[in-house]
């Protein structure tokens, strides 16, 4: 029979810390907040590609598209979500949305979230992730119905 010395029981409990830091540190922090304050992650769109559109009340391109990517969501076959370009708060980002009618959640993008594309630097700008989360194509302008028959395609490409 082996006796467990008390520095044992120590040594024990301090791996059982790291390992429960290492798990943690494996829950990325939350990328976006959205309408509500509620933080939203990329993994809560895990198993469905995922558009993420940047708009800005201010771009009329932006604001052209948005039905389309209101009618896109609706289909079903892709997430889509709306982050707002300009820092804003949730309570603004409510506003926006019934405004200009933006069925589509709304999120601010955190500033240290680890996103896997980088800040646009033309609006709109589109990101088509895939349903790991990896960046599958980058869509500068306005979306029209070509735009959205070739995303639909790429998607049904992907899932086969």
């Amino acid at each position: 029979m082996v006796r467990v010395s008390g520095s044992g029981k120590e040594l024990k409990r301090i791996c059982w810390l790291i390992v429960a830091g290492l798990l943690g540190a494996c829950t990325p922090a939350p990328e976006f907040t959205d309408a509500t304050g509620q933080p939203v992650s990329l993994h809560h769109f895990a198993g469905k590609p995922l558009l993420v559109n940047y708009f800005a009340p201010w771009c009329a391109p932006c604001l052209r598209e948005m039905p389309r990517l209101n009618a896109l969501a609706e289909e079903g076959e892709i997430a889509v979500v709306a982050i707002n370009y300009d820092p804003t708060t949730p309570a603004k980002l409510g506003q926006l949305a019934t405004r200009y009618k933006i069925k589509v959640p709304l999120l601010i993008a955190n500033e240290d979230a680890k996103l896997p594309f980088p800040r646009p630097s033309a609006l709109p700008t589109s990101y088509l992730l895939d349903s790991e989360g990896k960046l599958k194509q980058t869509l500068i302008g306005e979306l029209d119905p070509s735009n959205i028959e070739m995303l639909k395609a790429t998607i049904s490409r992907m899932s086969h």
